[in-house]
């Protein structure tokens, strides 16, 4: 072999070896697991846009995320208390206040986009007369409301003097409404369609008119000392928003439900709230 073509071998090899210490090292991936809140009835995914946006948030960061239901039906309420109590979940996800900040990790991060605070009801076929014509908070007040006493929701009901039932566990709101026990059940414009689908009542409906607002904000939630984790969401949900995919998920998830409630067409009433923190 001629010098020549020593040097043209050479040369080829030491153009593959720059291109390939060159190439971006990918990282094995990372698994994680976290136990989370299950689901209620009817359901069997307890909510499935923030699954999907868990698992987003953590392939961002190159690592495997596998969710497991914690063994137990938990509210709302005890879920949050159980975030401080090691192995009963690991996260959740719920309306920030001030008790619940100082209590707990949150990822102020608002999950939502202030969609959670835009609240339509739903109530039995035969009653969208009685709210026709209301126009205001002080006659919408004469109805009956069901919002559990554990929801923020319920205080903010209270606080704005409308009449609300807190007694009733999630599982039988809508038997309530459909058996005329309370006249509406206030749900968030992003949850009304799929929870009124599960249901299958021929007797129940959204109601067309009214749209209530008022402030409030769904972050994710850790245990008072779990700032690893929360970090870790932190980064990833930012990195989620940055590159478009968040808003790609929320659209995928509640785009078609939004336009078909024609919110743009509903009287809205205004709620006050001291619950969200500054």
């Amino acid at each position: 072999m001629t010098n020549f073509w020593v040097v043209i071998m050479l040369y080829r090899f030491l153009v593959i070896f720059v291109l390939l210490i060159s190439l971006p090292v990918t990282a094995t991936p990372v698994s994680m697991h976290l136990v989370i809140p299950g689901p209620s009835t009817p359901f069997k995914v307890r909510n499935p846009f923030i699954e999907k946006l868990l698992k987003l948030i953590f392939a961002k960061q190159n690592i495997d995320l596998t969710l497991e239901y914690a063994k137990e039906n938990i509210s709302q309420g005890r879920a949050l208390k159980e975030l401080n109590n090691n192995g009963v979940i690991d996260l959740t996800w719920s309306v920030t206040t001030h008790e619940r900040e100082q209590a707990l990790t949150p990822v102020r991060i608002p999950l939502y986009q202030g969609f959670i605070g835009w609240r339509v009801f739903i109530i039995r076929k035969d009653n969208q007369t009685m709210f026709d014509n209301i126009t205001s908070l002080n006659e919408l007040g004469k109805l009956l409301a069901i919002q559990r006493f554990d929801w923020p929701d319920h205080q903010v009901f209270i606080d704005n003097n409308l009449d609300v039932d807190g007694s009733l566990p999630f599982a039988q709101m809508y038997k309530a409404i459909e058996n005329g026990l309370a006249d509406y059940f206030p749900r968030s414009v992003l949850e009304v369609t799929r929870e009124l689908n599960s249901v299958k009542s021929k007797q129940l409906t959204v109601e067309k008119s009214l749209l209530l607002k008022y402030p409030s904000s769904y972050y994710f939630f850790v245990g008072k000392n779990n700032n690893k984790l929360a970090e870790t969401i932190k980064k990833g949900f930012e990195l989620v928003l940055a590159d478009g995919s968040y808003q790609l998920l929320f659209q995928e998830c509640f785009g078609s439900a939004l336009k078909a409630l024609n919110l743009k067409q509903r009287k809205v009433l205004y709620l006050k709230s001291s619950l969200m923190p500054e």
